[in-house]
């Protein structure tokens, strides 16, 4: 037994620590991981309430690790020659392989550092064979002629206790953890943990961010109107009506409290594409038609065209299909569309859908439409051409490039809001004056990839090129002179509150609200609601409290005072009240 618990005590230590290595280098594709696992358990309503985390995954993998060693190779274990020493290694690698590749299979950890697998790998036969050697020499003569067969492996265990102690002191798991309190605390397995209505007062974490920051709000009303089977991911209202989004396809009419149209059939969700599924709706605000986004079963971002009839019911044998753009990954479709009163047009955002900044610059491509806000009828933008041959033609319809994961822009009078999501350090708000537009039709440069946020990654583009009067020459420069810098932006790892993934909102339009003309958006990790008065450029925290997953969307009710909804991947539908 005692070897037993040392062989599991090394296991989870060195299992643990690759762990880490292999998350920290991997750190928003673990995030999403954690995130799809805490949703797995909601979903089946598990009674306890726990952190996923990496001692939680290693602990798993451990445990089935040391299972398999004691049935082939403990109870097997010999050291008669050569051949049983290769034998027992060769065993001690295929054990811990497979049961790491088994394991990650079943939690879905894919795309994770393929480099740090393989040295992971090759060196675990190497050192538990050394601490199994090691554990038996307590069976040779020496140690039973002194009766001390057990000094070796009670010896050996005390020294990985301590060991494991010391490496629990002096890690931070938290950063990989999300029910932990100094990282996401949006996720649990438990329901909501507030009432019918509740008030939340809550003290704001600290700030790491753009210098506007001016205080806290406490004192939110939380309300919970309803529970769905499926994640949600928008709302959208439209003259008295609000509809809501299911990430499978369905959207219901919340004023009927109907399905207002199920496009279930057409809408691709794969198992590991999280981000995949129904995205937004848009109405023409005087023709009987609306437009709806999604991920379609090829995995192209598609816009579908839907006519209304007379009784403004969706006619659903006669849509079109206007626009598919292909996605070769998982992730970063955006695929939010809205109705911009300021150019009479439908714009759409698209995500630069997870190419690698460094060898791909798609978002900077003005011939490609990943990384955009787009027209979606208008071809009147005029750019100099960012491209890799210059006989390529820039597209006439970017209004916005050098994004990453703009999600759910939104239109005010003459702005543009655009939250962009972040890679690992900064989030940032954009804030666009479309008079600019106007006067130049050139369209707005916000970095991506060149720069996150504020944050300058130091890349240099061979690929693409600045194409000018039969002049080609590096982008570099004309990056750094033209992107436009973020109204707000904050980092990953703020004091105390791990922040990441802004959700954007809109703007309260009641002039009898003090919040008139605030822009008020979320952050999908963190439970806290931002209060931006960008006119007065004054940014303010409104914390939720612990909700029961991460906020997927939040919309301004326009005929309800002060009054927001917002989703959740839980499927919550909550009403917010600001104080």
């Amino acid at each position: 037994m005692i070897k037993l618990v040392s062989i599991f005590l090394m296991n989870l230590i060195y299992i643990s620590s690759f762990n880490r290595l292999l998350f920290l280098r991997n750190k928003e594709i673990t995030d999403k991981i954690f995130i799809n696992l805490q949703s797995d358990f909601i979903a089946i309503y598990f009674p306890y309430n726990f952190s996923i985390d990496n001692i939680f995954i290693s602990f798993v993998i451990s445990l089935f690790v040391t299972f398999l060693v004691k049935i082939f190779v403990l109870n097997r274990l010999k050291f008669d020659s050569v051949f049983e020493i290769i034998n027992n290694l060769t065993k001690l690698f295929f054990i811990y392989s497979g049961s790491i590749f088994s394991i990650f299979y079943l939690f879905r950890m894919f795309n994770l550092s393929r480099g740090l697998l393989i040295i992971s790998i090759v060196l675990y036969p190497i050192l538990s064979f050394i601490v199994i050697t090691f554990l038996n020499f307590s069976s040779l003569n020496y140690f039973k002629k002194y009766k001390a067969s057990s000094i070796v492996p009670i010896s050996l265990m005390l020294t990985l206790i301590f060991i494991l102690f010391y490496q629990s002191q002096n890690n931070d798991n938290s950063e990989f953890s999300i029910d932990a309190t100094t990282t996401a605390t949006t996720t649990t397995t438990t329901t909501i943990p507030f009432n019918e209505l509740g008030v939340v007062q809550e003290d704001c974490k600290p700030w790491l961010g753009s210098d506007n920051f001016s205080g806290c709000v406490s004192g939110i009303e939380l309300q919970i109107l309803d529970k769905y089977q499926e994640r949600l991911t928008n709302i959208v209202t439209y003259k008295n009506g609000v509809y809501l989004l299911e990430n499978s396809g369905k959207v219901y009419d919340l004023k009927d409290d109907s399905i207002f149209i199920d496009v279930s059939s057409k809408v691709g969700t794969p198992e590991d594409f999280f981000e995949s599924g129904l995205f937004s709706i848009a109405f023409h605000p005087s023709e009987k038609y609306f437009l709806i986004s999604y991920s379609d079963l090829e995995n192209n971002l598609a816009v579908e065209k839907y006519y209304l009839n007379d009784n403004l019911v969706p006619n659903l044998e006669n849509s079109e299909v206007i626009l598919q753009i292909p996605n070769p990954m998982c992730c970063h479709y955006s695929g939010n569309i809205i109705w911009s009163n300021y150019f009479n047009d439908f714009l759409i955002s698209v995500g630069d859908m997870e190419t690698d900044p460094y060898n791909h610059s798609g978002p900077l491509d003005t011939t490609n439409p990943k990384g955009k806000i787009l027209f979606l009828n208008k071809k009147e933008s005029e750019t100099d051409l960012l491209a890799v041959n210059s006989s390529d033609r820039p597209r006439k319809d970017i209004l916005a490039f050098g994004l990453r994961n703009p999600w759910q822009t939104y239109e005010y009078k003459n702005f543009l809001f655009i939250p962009d999501i972040g890679d690992t350090k900064e989030e940032e708000l954009n804030i666009l004056d479309l008079e600019g537009y106007e006067l130049s039709k050139e369209p707005y440069l916000l970095g991506w990839p060149y720069f996150e946020g504020t944050i300058d990654n130091e890349i240099e583009f061979n690929e693409i090129l600045l194409h000018k009067e039969n002049i080609s020459k590096n982008i570099k420069q004309y990056i750094v002179e033209s992107s436009i810098f973020p109204a707000v932006y904050y980092s990953h790892q703020a004091p105390e509150n791990y922040r990441a993934a802004i959700i954007g909102g809109g703007v309260i339009q009641d002039k009898n609200s003090k919040y008139f003309e605030s822009y008020i958006f979320a952050d999908y990790f963190s439970s806290e609601l931002f209060i931006y008065d960008f006119k007065n450029n004054q940014l303010k925290i409104a914390p939720l409290g612990q909700l029961d997953s991460y906020i997927t969307s939040v919309t301004i009710i326009p005929f309800k005072k002060d009054t927001l909804y917002i989703t959740t991947g839980s499927g919550a539908l909550l009403e917010l009240i600001l104080p």
